[in-house]
């Protein structure tokens, strides 16, 4: 009797043990491993992708805006008296300018004549080994300037520091409002051919030509300079 309930509890004993095991094994492994691998790889892989992408795009379409709106409106700058030439002036004039032609020419409105032109110059401009080596550079700088009229001496344009070569073709923009104080009538060109030095500028070249100038006129037919000259003075 006594054997038989030993046996009883020994089987039952087993039994439970066994249960426990099953249940404390199977769910305390695999839902761990799932829920690791989910919070850490996924989220922090997306969450690493959508930072990259919008802190890449965003920087750099702000720098092509940028640069994509940069522009030049050199064309549309006001006319103001160049900067004159250093001076005194070295004369070293050659044969280095071979032409000079009036380009983008404006018919006058009325009479015969242009109201606006720009220039074409061919010319040698190579410089180098020009200046002396007490200046520190020995390779020139040459630039052009445009005078009207030779008694009058005004300088109405002035180029920046052109490209040195032996036979190149430069445009020089004249704008209106620097020759508009002219009457009508036949006007001096010359274009000089210079090497900007620190002390004094030298000249290389200069041509003059000659070309016929009928200012603009206002509605009423009188010349706008004189008319806007004539309110003043009163």
């Amino acid at each position: 009797m006594h054997f038989r309930n030993a046996a009883v509890v020994a089987v039952a004993l087993l039994v439970a043990l066994s249960g426990c095991s099953s249940l404390g094994g199977i769910p305390a492994g695999e839902p761990a491993n799932e829920t690791d691998t989910k919070s850490v790889t996924e989220p922090a892989t997306n969450g690493s992708a959508d930072a990259n992408t919008t802190s890449t795009a965003e920087p750099n379409g702000t720098e092509d805006d940028t640069s994509t709106d940069r522009g030049d409106d050199t064309a549309d700058a006001a006319w103001y008296p160049p900067e004159e030439p250093n001076r005194p002036l070295e004369d070293k004039r050659e044969d280095r300018i071979e032409s000079v032609t009036f380009v983008d020419k404006v018919p006058a409105e009325s009479g015969d004549g242009y109201s606006n032109f720009n220039l074409e110059v061919v010319a040698n401009t190579s410089m180098e080994n020009v200046d002396p080596p007490e200046h520190g550079d020995v390779e020139g700088e040459p630039y052009f300037f445009v005078k009207i009229n030779e008694d009058e001496q005004k300088i109405i344009e002035r180029t920046d520091e052109v490209r040195m070569t032996e036979n190149g073709t430069f445009t020089i923009d004249v704008r209106p409002a620097g020759i508009e104080e002219f009457g009508a009538g036949p006007l001096t060109v010359e274009v000089f051919l210079m090497d900007e030095d620190k002390d004094w500028d030298d000249i290389y070249a200069s041509v003059g030509t000659e070309i016929q100038y009928t200012p603009e006129t206002s509605a009423d037919g009188s010349n706008s300079t004189a008319t806007d000259s004539e309110s003043t003075e009163s």
